[in-house]
């Protein structure tokens, strides 16, 4: 039995410190009372029977008199999850209706940063989850390790769009691809990068060009549709390419 992690979770739950305490060593030896718990934990008898009174109150313990003296026991520890989501049922119910009536300001679209491949990683995550229409990506790392998430894109009928200079092992994703392959362009193999865009309502933008990963992230209209229209144009360049040749386009275009 790990106590740190029971006494850690309990908290979680909305127990305080001491209360915590008190119902697991309730849960170890029921039928006790509060000098033999105070004798147990090391605290004040006044502050075991404070914590105690608190938790029968809040339903998790039950008390009796024997020979005038009181005895605690905790509840059924079913009982106690069945309170707790019920709680949680009853809170979420009020508080989705209250806050329907407040009068939000509208939030301003911020850029967040984002300093690892981690956080990049649990960012894009939470934006397929979100996908009810259109993924637009340009990318040259595998997409692999989202593959379970881009299942559920599929399952939903997402539409998924990858641009890439790079035509690499994606798994069994299904998806749009157009590998432009023809570009002059070099890359050592070091350099990542990833664009990405979700109904045009929110964008990423990530790569480890300085040595590590950073990317930035926002729901701001502005970044979102460059970041579309980005991808949108390096594949129309491409289908040019294929249909005039590669010359059409690098007789023409704009040295940087």
């Amino acid at each position: 039995m790990n106590v740190e992690k029971i006494l850690g979770n309990l908290e979680k739950l909305g127990f305080a410190k001491k209360e915590a305490e008190v119902f697991l060593e309730l849960l170890k030896n029921p039928n006790s009372n509060g000098s033999q718990i105070a004798k147990v934990l090391g605290y004040p008898r006044t502050t075991v029977y404070q914590n105690l009174d608190i938790l029968e109150k809040k339903g998790y313990i039950r008390s009796y008199l024997d020979k005038e003296i009181t005895y605690y026991e905790a509840i059924d520890t079913d009982e106690l999850f069945d309170i707790y989501k019920q709680q949680v049922s009853d809170a979420t119910k009020v508080l989705k209706e209250e806050f329907k009536k407040i009068d939000f300001v509208e939030k301003e679209k911020q850029f967040y940063n984002l300093n690892s491949y981690d956080k990049i990683k649990l960012k894009v995550k939470q934006m397929l989850k979100r996908a009810k229409t259109k993924v637009i990506i340009n990318t040259n790392l595998s997409l692999k390790e989202f593959e379970k998430d881009f299942k559920e894109l599929e399952k939903r009928g997402v539409r998924v769009i990858l641009f890439s200079f790079d035509d690499m092992d994606h798994g069994d994703i299904k998806m749009e691809k157009y590998i432009r392959s023809s570009f002059d362009i070099v890359f050592t193999g070091k350099e990542k990068r990833l664009m990405m865009s979700v109904d045009l309502d929110c964008a990423l933008i990530a790569s480890n060009y300085e040595g590590t990963f950073h990317g930035t992230y926002s729901e701001n209209e502005l970044l979102v549709r460059i970041v579309s229209e980005h991808i949108g144009n390096d594949i129309n360049i491409m289908r040019i390419e294929e249909k005039y040749g590669n010359n059409v386009v690098k007789s023409t275009a704009l040295k940087f």
